[in-house]
């Protein structure tokens, strides 16, 4: 009894006395099991006004100068001389952007027309709004008179026969002609008009204003035989 009475008083008094000396016999390191120091809560940051934010951004900013009088005033050139007819083809253009009337060259004081007989009348409009695909195209410009009448007798003659529909013939406005007068235009227009070529054309007209206008004229041709 004796024994068994100083064994449970050795197991009661201290049974992790010599822990720590075991362990460290061992090896073993534990983990310091006191818990961290919490950080301390700093005070919120007091909030500034828009007036103190907008002193910080401006600081160091030199604030600018007033001008002490106005501006030189700009005084636009003179607009260039337009040559003859261009107000007109100005008018013209400026009716075309502005969604008026189709811009043809019948209303151009300088357009030109003609036909033969009744098919030649019906077919005008068609001609002058260009509705008929260019098959061949002669340029007078540098040609004198005989020559000129020359080339249009030959080149439509040709073209008949090649059974083209439709042709254009630039004759020019005559801009750098003496006093500014179109001459080879009112001469094409005789030739186109004499009784020898009525045999070839049917009808002639000014060409619409984006191929030419009244420095062209489209010729509309019979077919040959």
């Amino acid at each position: 009894m004796a024994r068994t009475k100083r064994n449970a008083s050795l197991a009661g008094d201290s049974p992790f006395r010599n822990l720590d000396r075991v362990l460290r016999q061992a090896g073993i390191r534990l983990r310091d099991a006191r818990p961290e120091p919490r950080p301390e809560r700093q005070a919120p940051a007091a909030v500034k006004s828009d007036a103190e934010m907008f002193d910080e951004a401006m600081h160091g900013v030199a604030p600018a100068s007033w001008r002490s009088r106005w501006p030189e005033t700009y005084e636009p050139a003179p607009p260039a001389r337009a040559p003859a007819g261009a107000s007109e083809e100005r008018r013209l253009m400026q009716a075309a952007l502005e969604g008026t009337p189709p811009l043809v060259s019948g209303d151009h004081p300088e357009y030109i027309e003609g036909w033969v007989g009744v098919a030649g009348r019906l077919l005008l409009p068609s001609l002058r709004s260009g509705l008929y695909s260019i098959q061949g195209q002669l340029d007078l410009h540098g040609l004198g008179q005989a020559e000129a009448r020359e080339a249009v007798e030959e080149f439509i003659a040709r073209m008949c026969r090649f059974r083209s529909c439709c042709v254009k013939i630039i004759h020019g406005r005559g801009m750098n002609s003496p006093g500014n007068t179109p001459v080879l235009k009112g001469s094409l227009q005789r030739w186109l008009s004499t009784r020898r070529m009525s045999r070839y054309v049917v009808a002639y007209a000014s060409a619409p204003m984006s191929d030419g206008g009244v420095g062209a004229v489209y010729v509309l041709l019979r077919r040959a035989r």
